[in-house]
């Protein structure tokens, strides 16, 4: 059986075409698009973004709020005595005044929501990242699982084999029944890690359909291990690097810091207040018009303090970001060199370590057959074999996991259209 994986065009997708999955026999099969697709649609994370933006859309609305002109009614010397008792006095006073914000508040506080709303979005897009990254990595897992699985029945298939061929040769009298006993052994406890990769693989099937929170409907994964990307230079990835969604993140709380400094600024300097009436005057019978302007005197900053702790938010956000650009692109160097160093790997256990495996095990089987070696030789060669096998299955997963957190880190798919198809586990027969 033979598969197909496409996962790095796939990570960072915000939506995918794949046909709704069909439940029933006739689909058991689940690709990695159809995983991704239903953890955008069910995890419980990404779930809660939808609110929080619309939390930072309403922040906007208040933001562009204006303060409400303000009515008053004043009634002086009302109740007297003397010449002016009851209302005979009074002074009726009806005025309507306004704030005037100054130095564009207003606008100061439009741009924090701005701001901050993108910092909603830029940790929406980290969150799916990590998702969709936590998916593909169990999807890998899984795929690696089912081909241990073909691993270990050509294992056992080849075992199987030889047994039958030493039991003929004990039935001629030939070999001694603890060589019988050996490869019964040696067979049973192929069929014991049979059992615990099959375990194994059922565990991770559940496990994958966790990510969207479901029980699986599916009895495999759609991939193969054996196709290894090329990859792009590492300077394009540093560069690509420098636009991901982490280091973008550290962009947006400078802006927001920055934001949050000029509205202080802004808060510091004291609005305006103008206020327009009429007063009626019951002694005199006269009625005036009032007009008045209020301005408050700041004599010192009332927000010093706060500006002082905010610069030097920003500055702890700059030494932030260089940190972690540093970090980040020492991490990347990291996994291209990890990548490279597993193609190589895999490429020496094709050409070199299989084949030398293949020739010793034929060589062992052609020398037990006629009698100039012992079945220890033989047990030993199938063990050369079964390992080397099995190493290269695990460097090919382990690639493909470099890969996965290569793309993690720049938020771009790698793959090129060029690859390299690696030989894959085969069940083989003498």
């Amino acid at each position: 059986m033979r598969m197909t994986f496409m996962l790095p065009a796939l990570l960072v997708a915000v939506g995918y075409s794949a046909a709704p999955f069909a439940l029933g026999a006739e689909r058991q099969t689940l690709t990695l698009a159809q995983a991704l697709q239903r953890t955008l649609q069910h995890d419980a994370t990404l779930q809660t973004f939808p609110y929080q933006l619309r939390m930072a859309e309403a922040a906007q609305l208040q933001a562009a709020v204006t303060p409400n002109p303000e009515l008053a009614v004043t009634l002086e010397n009302v109740a007297g005595t003397g010449d002016n008792p009851g209302l005979s006095g009074a002074e009726l006073s009806l005025s309507l005044s306004q704030q005037i914000e100054l130095g564009q508040k207003r606008e100061r506080r439009l741009e924090l929501a701005l701001s901050q709303s993108q910092l909603q979005r830029d940790n929406y897009e980290l969150a799916r990242l990590d998702a969709l990254a936590n998916t593909a990595g169990h999807y890998l897992q899984l795929l690696r699982l089912q081909q241990l699985q073909l691993w270990a029945s050509a294992k056992i298939s080849r075992e199987q084999t030889l047994l039958n061929t030493a039991q003929l040769r004990s039935n001629a009298g030939t070999l001694l029944d603890a060589d019988i006993s050996r490869i019964k052994l040696r067979l049973l406890r192929s069929k014991i890690t049979q059992a615990d990769i099959n375990q194994a693989t059922e565990s991770q099937r559940y496990r994958l359909a966790a990510s969207w929170h479901a029980v699986p409907d599916f009895t495999q994964v759609n991939g193969e291990l054996a196709v290894l990307p090329q990859l792009p230079p590492l300077s394009m990835l540093q560069s690509q690097l420098q636009r991901s969604a982490t280091l973008q993140r550290f962009v947006t709380l400078q802006r927001i810091a920055q934001s949050q400094l000029r509205l202080t600024e802004a808060n510091s300097q004291a609005d305006m207040r103008w206020s327009a009436g009429l007063k009626r005057d019951q002694a005199s019978n006269e009625t005036s018009l009032l007009l008045g302007v209020s301005l408050p005197l700041n004599l010192t900053d009332p927000n010093q303090g706060q500006r002082q702790a905010q610069l030097a938010e920003q500055q702890l956000l700059a030494t932030q970001q260089q940190l972690s650009a540093t970090q980040l692109t020492l991490l990347l160097q990291q996994q291209w060199l990890n990548l490279q160093q597993l193609r190589d790997t895999v490429q020496a256990i094709e050409t070199q370590l299989l084949p030398e495996a293949n020739a010793l095990r034929q060589l062992s089987l052609l020398g037990y057959r006629q009698g100039q070696i012992d079945i220890l030789n033989v047990l030993s060669a199938e063990e050369e074999l079964a390992q080397a096998e099995r190493e290269l299955i695990e460097s090919q997963s382990n690639f493909h996991l470099n890969l996965l957190q290569l793309e993690r880190l720049t938020g771009q798919p790698l793959t090129l259209d060029s690859t390299k198809p690696v030989i894959t586990v085969e069940k083989q027969h003498d």
